[in-house]
């Protein structure tokens, strides 16, 4: 008998994929992906968490002004960003206190004067204070009032003690301050929160406070 004739297979005929699903595009996969994708948000979400809550906790403390004893620098009601770890005492510095007096129930924010060391002494007539005997130049001040030290305190001259510092607020006719020894007097530097570094809100109030 003689052989069949076989016939050539066709070359490059197209092959039909109707109906068939790639592997990677299966329910399965597609859920393990999803799964995957949430997965990885959540452990950036919570990485971010906690560095949000070290940098508050131990860094960082949000303070809201109350009153105007720091006019026209800090305003009632602004909200401060103060630096707390390991910060030291320097004059110049706005600093958040909690020192509790029968003058002072809430957490104030004052300018340091001067630290331990030095000496502070006031002229209440010429409006002028000197540290270590060197006029201070206080363009910080509100000009507003006259008298910018209408409100006589009992201290002309201190010595401030080491780890003690004397603070005074930038409205001086509005402001209980270390020129009153029985309202505040002389701070230990253990009641001192902070340096308040930024303003942050209200938006029209927003700056940098350097020294």
């Amino acid at each position: 008998m003689a052989d069949e004739e076989k016939k050539p297979l066709p070359e490059d005929e197209p092959v039909s994929t109707e109906g068939i699903q790639p592997e990677s595009s299966t329910p399965e996969t597609k859920k393990t992906t999803w799964q995957q994708d949430i997965y990885g948000e959540l452990k950036i979400l919570t990485v971010v968490l906690a560095v949000v809550i070290i940098v508050f906790h131990f860094m960082t403390q949000l303070i809201v002004v109350v009153g105007s004893s720091m006019y026209p620098t800090l305003h009632d009601g602004d909200l401060l960003l103060a630096w707390r770890l390991n910060y030291e005492p320097q004059a110049g510095d706005v600093v958040i206190i909690h020192k509790e007096t029968e003058a002072i129930q809430e957490t104030i924010v004052k300018r340091i004067i001067a630290t331990g060391g030095q000496t502070v002494e006031i002229d209440y007539a010429e409006n002028k204070v000197y540290v270590d005997g060197v006029l201070l130049v206080e363009d910080y001040l509100n000009q507003e009032d006259e008298d910018i030290m209408e409100e006589k305190g009992d201290v002309t001259t201190v010595v401030v003690p080491e780890g003690s510092v004397f603070v005074m607020g930038d409205n001086r006719n509005h402001s209980t301050d270390s020129r009153f020894t029985q309202a505040l007097g002389l701070v230990d530097e253990g009641y001192i929160v902070g340096k308040a570094v930024c303003v942050f809100f209200p938006f029209q109030h927003v700056q940098l406070l350097g020294t």
